[in-house]
């Protein structure tokens, strides 16, 4: 799987700084990488998101705060979307990558959305915009 940020995110911080708000719409293609059509995903200018939220332990701040600031809001909003939330976490993964997060801070963090993202997950009850979902994934 490839993702590709078309744009750079353009954020403003919202109260405390555990919360932005994109100020334009986000540009995002996923490929698969089995030949199938990229997906273009627009997050729209208004979403907001608390990027990777990390727990504020010392350790696993100082080595995963502030990384993959891309890969997590397009992770949020394929949440928020209520994407398959495997698929969302694989994108996730292949985003960061793309980011050039090293393979264990990756993981880590990959690791963290898949043990920790069920609650959050299930706490949104959005339904998709109309951007197809992946017609390669079947969650049945």
């Amino acid at each position: 799987m490839q993702v590709t940020f078309i744009n750079e995110p353009r954020l403003q911080i919202l109260g405390n700084g555990s919360e932005w708000l994109l100020a334009e719409d986000f540009h995002v293609r996923i490929e698969s990488g089995d030949g199938d059509e990229p997906i273009a995903f627009t997050i729209p200018a208004g979403f907001s998101t608390d990027l990777a939220s990390v727990p504020r332990l010392p350790v696993a701040h100082m080595l995963f705060a502030g990384r993959a600031r891309r890969s997590a809001i397009l992770h949020d909003w394929l949440y928020v979307s209520r994407y398959p939330r495997g698929w969302a976490d694989d994108v996730f993964r292949a985003a960061m990558r793309n980011e050039d997060v090293g393979a264990l801070a990756r993981w880590f963090m990959w690791a963290g959305v898949r043990i920790g993202g069920g609650p959050i997950y299930a706490a949104h009850d959005a339904k998709p915009d109309p951007d197809p979902r992946p017609e390669h994934y079947n969650p049945q």
